[in-house]
């Protein structure tokens, strides 16, 4: 009777039928702890780019440059503006001279202003006035005879003054040059702010999606540790009526082990990436973050010709460099221009007066009695002769480099969104075949829960069959992961995803 009661309660033991077995596994969580709390807060990918591009230092130091360039083209616009001097001055001056008619001294008083105007064609028109009042002293020998007539004398010149370019300076190449340099660079500096971004987002999918497959690898050896534990119960339990040897709770012992130091090594790794992500958002490295993925891998593969035009036209730094291209020609367009001769064409058309009454000099300045005219040109060039100037090579260096880097920039996305691609793909076909373990795993494991209800079985066995289809279904959550984040790559290497 003894031995009969043993055999049942060791036939209890070994396989009464547990809880954990009996009902479905559970299904992986978007999030690694998530809560009622937390829940709500989840953080989509684009909550995250949200919240890095929001404040970020980078960015606005970008959009100062683009500021500081809005500003120098405006005060390019500066240089057709009108400019006027005017200029005063008072003097006395009392000198020996060697005739005795000659006058001894002259105090003068003189008002001279002018207002030039560029205009846009590179001629310039200035408007220059004076006004002066003069009195010269005799000796008191010289008779009144031999003195000035009109003592003090008051005189007006007015001048009108055309200078027209014939080569250097000709419609205003410069100017209008300067003004696409600086407009060019303004957009180039635009797209620049955009282009930081594109940078900031490759970051900030990498350490989202690598986050989220850390919560998968803490599922996993979080999984393997439970396994671990109920093993190790089901040995002592085993050991205790004696059914195995110390030796064998002892390998299961250093099981739990194992497993509880490769779950720590995973929770090191998410917390390395959760800081990582934390900082790149400007947080605290200890904010706590839950993560939101879709489950929507849906993507239409399209050839490279397809997503390279697309590229082209979205991408910041073609638009950045196109930019950089009308600036440097703009800069060669100024090189050419200052290595020309400078022949100007000079008109001036003016009046004079000259009266011992001021109101009378005032009013003759504005009339054509007396007046003067003339038409001059002026030429001017350096002596030194060079096949090519420095300023002109280094701008069509600039153009070269330019091109370079659009080569490269073409290389460069032509590389991601093929090993997007091909991520995309190796993970979809990997996707398919796991879908298809996690089906023949739990029905490998319904059927040896079936044996196990039927005393066919043990707790060991089952053990192993539900770890098998825990992993295969995180791995096929792993897939689903990688594939989200090929299909992000692709749409930042195409500029569709900003």
């Amino acid at each position: 009777m003894f031995y009969l009661r043993s055999f049942l309660l060791l036939n209890m033991i070994c396989f009464s039928s547990l809880s954990w077995g009996a009902e479905q596994p559970l299904q992986l969580e978007q999030s690694l702890h998530v809560t009622k709390d937390s829940a709500e807060k989840a953080l989509s990918l684009n909550d995250v780019l949200a919240v890095i591009f929001q404040d970020n230092t980078s960015l606005k130091l970008k959009q100062l440059e683009a500021q500081s360039f809005q500003l120098d083209r405006a005060s390019i616009k500066e240089q057709l503006d009108p400019h006027a001097s005017v200029k005063s001055t008072l003097s006395d001056e009392t000198k020996p001279t060697i005739n005795p008619f000659a006058p001894s001294g002259t105090s003068m008083g003189i008002v001279t202003g002018n207002v030039s105007q560029p205009l846009e064609n590179g001629s310039n028109l200035t408007l220059s006035a004076s006004y002066s009042r003069s009195k010269t002293s005799y000796p008191s020998s010289v008779p009144k005879v031999f003195q000035a007539t009109i003592n003090p004398t008051y005189q007006q010149q007015i001048d009108l003054i055309y200078r027209y370019p014939l080569f250097k300076g000709h419609d205003n190449l410069v100017y209008q040059a300067q003004l696409k340099e600086m407009s060019a660079k303004e957009h180039a500096a635009h797209w620049q702010v955009r282009k930081e971004k594109e940078q900031l987002a490759a970051q900030a999918i990498q350490l989202f999606f690598q986050l989220s497959a850390n919560q998968i690898a803490i599922q996993l050896a979080h999984d393997a540790v439970i396994r671990a534990k109920k093993f190790l119960a089901y040995q002592k339990k085993r050991e205790y009526f004696g059914l195995i040897e110390k030796a064998d709770r002892l390998q299961a012992e250093t099981l739990l082990s194992a497993r509880n130091f490769e779950l720590s090594n995973a929770q090191a790794t998410w917390y390395n990436t959760q800081t990582s992500l934390n900082r790149l958002m400007h947080r605290h490295y200890q904010t706590p973050i839950s993560l939101k993925v879709t489950s929507n891998t849906a993507y239409q593969v399209q050839s490279m010709d397809v997503l390279l035009a697309k590229a082209k036209k979205n991408r910041a730094i073609f638009m950045m460099l196109d930019a950089q291209e009308k600036a440097s020609h703009a800069l060669l367009t100024q090189a050419y221009e200052n290595d020309q001769q400078q022949l100007d064409v000079i008109a001036q058309v003016g009046t004079r007066s000259l009266s011992g009454s001021s109101l009378t000099a005032l009013g003759q300045g504005f009339t054509l009695k007396n007046r003067y005219l003339g038409v001059g040109v002026e030429w001017s060039d350096s002596l030194a002769t060079h096949e090519l100037k420095p300023s002109i090579l280094k701008a069509e260096l600039a153009l070269e480099r330019i091109q370079l880097q659009r080569q490269q920039a073409i290389e460069n996305i032509i590389t991601t969104i093929s090993e997007a691609s091909m991520q995309y793909n190796n993970a979809s076909m990997t996707q398919a075949i796991a879908q298809q373990r996690v089906q023949m795993e739990k029905k490998n494991f319904y059927a040896e829960m079936k044996r196990y209800r039927e005393g066919r079985s043990d707790t060991a066995t089952v053990i192993q069959w539900e770890g098998g289809l825990r992993t295969a279904e995180l791995q096929a959550s792993l897939q689903r992961i990688q594939m989200q984040s090929a299909i992000y790559r692709i749409r930042l290497a195409t500029g569709t995803l900003l």
